[in-house]
């Protein structure tokens, strides 16, 4: 039996596969404990929404400035600034993250945080 140490804890597959049996097993014989009235096609598949009827998809949709509006309206200028050098273009995106990851790389080789101490 082969068992992985490492400083925190122990990885041993037959226990995680007897842990994930155990689980699978307690759920599927809470899940068959349900209800054995339930009736597909009626009145008990609706969606309850505190009473109300469910709108068209179209209706109830909810755009992401009304979700974010707070947090947007919050922090609007740093939003904004951040939003003029970004043109969507996915190279673009690539090459901004490939620079600070570079910058990331500098900084951290020259503060000397990056050396393994003995």
């Amino acid at each position: 039996m082969v068992i992985l140490e490492s400083g925190y804890a122990f990885w041993n597959p037959i226990i995680w596969v007897i842990a994930l049996a155990t689980v699978m097993i307690l759920a599927l014989y809470f899940r068959s404990r349900g209800q054995k009235n339930y009736k597909k096609g009626t009145a008990q598949t609706k969606i309850f929404l505190c009473g109300e009827d469910v709108p068209e998809p179209e209706l109830g949709h909810i755009k992401a400035s009304n979700v974010y509006w707070g947090f947007l309206e919050t922090l609007k200028d740093y939003y904004y600034a951040i939003l003029k050098p970004q043109t969507g273009i996915i190279n673009d995106l690539a090459l901004w993250f490939v620079l600070l990851l570079a910058i990331g790389a500098i900084v951290i080789l020259a503060t000397g945080a990056g050396a393994v101490a003995k």
